[in-house]
């Protein structure tokens, strides 16, 4: 009958073994959608927000560059003012106005949209189990339990002289 008990108690032990190992793996579960794949994730989001700084250093290149055409624009019309009508400078100056709107547009564009570091993003304090917890002493119960005999509440009967240590 012993044996039984203790091949009771150690399925049960393994039991909760097992039960906080699958905790542990749900959590970790949730940690990304890849279902156990945080570095392939993180190479991903390194490699977007490489492409995305990529992306915003071409567009401010283009903004330069567009803002340099438009000075030449300018000066040009301005150098120019003998052979070309008024109406002609104010077309050119509102191709090169159309221009820098279109750069700018494109700039405002471009963000970024992934975290540069999985540090950028903050984590849960805690993580919350289900669990009962399992104390290897129970503690101690301050009431005693009462007597259930015809005697409970009466006073001790003497000891004979002969029946006293």
């Amino acid at each position: 009958m012993h044996e039984d008990v203790f091949a009771a108690i150690i399925a049960n032990d393994e039991a909760e073994a097992l039960l906080r190992v699958e905790e542990l793996n749900d959590t970790g579960a949730f940690a990304d959608d890849l279902r156990g794949h945080p570095v392939a994730a993180a190479e991903a989001a390194a490699t977007t927000a490489a492409e995305a700084t990529t992306a915003a250093a071409a567009v401010t290149t283009a903004t330069a560059a567009a803002e340099a055409a438009t000075a030449a624009a300018v000066t040009t019309a301005a150098t120019a003012t003998e052979s070309v009508t008024a109406a002609e400078t104010a077309a050119i100056l509102e191709t090169a106005a159309e221009a820098a709107a279109a750069t700018k547009i494109i700039a405002a564009e471009a963000i970024t949209l992934v975290a540069a570091t999985s540090a950028a993003i903050p984590t849960a304090p805690s993580i919350e189990t289900h669990a009962l917890f399992v104390f290897p002493v129970r503690p101690q119960i301050k009431s005693k339990a009462k007597r259930r005999t015809k005697n409970a509440g009466l006073p001790a009967q003497k000891l004979a002289p002969w029946n006293r240590p």
